[in-house]
C-alpha cells in the first residue's frame, strides 16, 4: 500500500468537505409576481424545484421557493412556503395538494401549537409577513423567471 494514501485521503476529503459550504442568500419577496388566482385551494401539483433553505427555519424567517406544476392547467408557478418539507428527488414523481395561506393547514405551520389554546383561536392566526426568500445561487437559471407566485404550503389531501 502507498504510505502516503492515507494524506490523499484526508486532502480530498477536506475539499469535499469545503465544497459542502452553505451557499444560500436571500431575494426580496418584491422580486415576485404574486397572484393569488394561480392555483386553487386544494389544487393537486407536481414538483420541480425547491430551493430549500440554509436550515430548518424553525422561525420562519424566509420563504422557501418551490416551482410546481398545476395538474389542473399544467401552468408553471411558484410557491412560496414556510415550511422545510424536506422534499427528495423521487418526490417529484409524486402528486401534492397546494394550501393558499388562509387555509387552516398553512396556519397551523405559522404557530406553535403551545401557543393556542384551542381550536378556536385558529380564526385568529393571520398570514406572517416575511419580506425574504431562500436562494441558492446555483440554480438562479430556474429560479429566476416569470412564472406567477401564490403563498401557501405544500401536503397531501386523504382519499
Amino acid at each position: 500500500m502507498n504510505k502516503h494514501l492515507p494524506y490523499y485521503l484526508l486532502t480530498f476529503g477536506v475539499i469535499l468537505l469545503s465544497s459542502c459550504g452553505n451557499n444560500y442568500e436571500y431575494r426580496d419577496i418584491s422580486q415576485f409576481s404574486i397572484e393569488d388566482t394561480a392555483l386553487e385551494d386544494g389544487e393537486e401539483i407536481k414538483l420541480l424545484y425547491t430551493s430549500r433553505g440554509p436550515d430548518n427555519n424553525k422561525d420562519l424567517d424566509y420563504y422557501i421557493h418551490v416551482i410546481v406544476i398545476s395538474q389542473k392547467s399544467g401552468d408553471t408557478v411558484n410557491l412560496l412556503t414556510m415550511v422545510d418539507n424536506g422534499f427528495r428527488i423521487g418526490d417529484k414523481y409524486k402528486t401534492y395538494n397546494y394550501f393558499d395561506q388562509n387555509n387552516p393547514v398553512t396556519k397551523v405551520m405559522q404557530v406553535r401549537p403551545e401557543s393556542l389554546e384551542d381550536i378556536e383561536a385558529m380564526k385568529n392566526v393571520r398570514p406572517k409577513e416575511i419580506q425574504k426568500v431562500a436562494r441558492d445561487p446555483k440554480f438562479d437559471y430556474i429560479a429566476d423567471n416569470d412564472f406567477p407566485t401564490v403563498i401557501g404550503s405544500i401536503g397531501t389531501v386523504a382519499q
